[in-house]
C-alpha cells in the first residue's frame, strides 16, 4: 500500500528512528533504569510517530491533514523542551509532516480560519499533554 503522503511517512518514520536512538542513548547511560520521564518522551515521541505515520495514509484529505497536524503539534510540544538534546531532529521531522498536513489541507481548499484556528489548537493541546506529562513524571 502506498503512502498518500510522501512527507507524512518520511517524517513520521524519521521520528521513530529519533526514538529509537533516544532509548538506545538512554540504555547506553548506565544500568540504573530509566525513570518516568524518560517513558513519557518516549513514548509520546513513539505515538507522534505512529499518529504520523497512520495520517499518511487516511483516504479523505481532510482527515489527513488534521491528523498530521495532530503528529506535528505533538512532535513541537515535545520537541521545543528538547531542543538541547534531541529535539532539533524532532522539529526537523515536525517540519516534514507538517509539509505533509498543508499539501493535504490545500487539496480541499478549507476556509482560511481553518487554517489559523486548528493548528493553534493542536499545538495548545500538545502542550498541554506534555506540560502534564512532566508534571506527572520524575527525571
Amino acid at each position: 500500500m502506498k503512502p498518500l503522503s510522501i512527507f507524512g511517512a518520511g517524517g513520521a518514520i524519521a521520528t521513530l528512528v529519533v526514538d529509537g536512538l533516544y532509548l538506545a542513548a538512554i540504555a547506553q547511560q548506565g544500568v540504573t533504569p530509566p525513570g518516568g520521564r524518560v517513558v513519557f518522551v518516549a513514548a509520546w515521541i513513539g505515538a507522534a510517530g505512529a499518529i504520523g505515520l497512520a495520517g499518511a495514509f487516511v483516504r479523505p484529505s481532510a482527515t489527513r491533514a488534521l491528523t498530521l497536524g495532530a503528529a506535528t503539534a505533538m512532535l513541537v510540544a515535545i520537541g521545543v523542551p528538547a531542543v538541547f538534546s534531541f529535539g532539533g531532529a524532532l522539529l526537523l521531522s515536525a517540519a516534514v509532516v507538517a509539509a505533509g498536513a498543508i499539501r493535504a489541507a490545500e487539496v480541499d481548499g478549507p476556509r482560511p480560519w481553518i487554517l489559523a484556528v486548528v493548528p493553534i489548537l493542536l499545538l495548545a493541546c500538545a502542550a498541554l499533554g506534555v506540560a502534564a506529562g512532566f508534571a506527572l513524571t520524575e527525571f
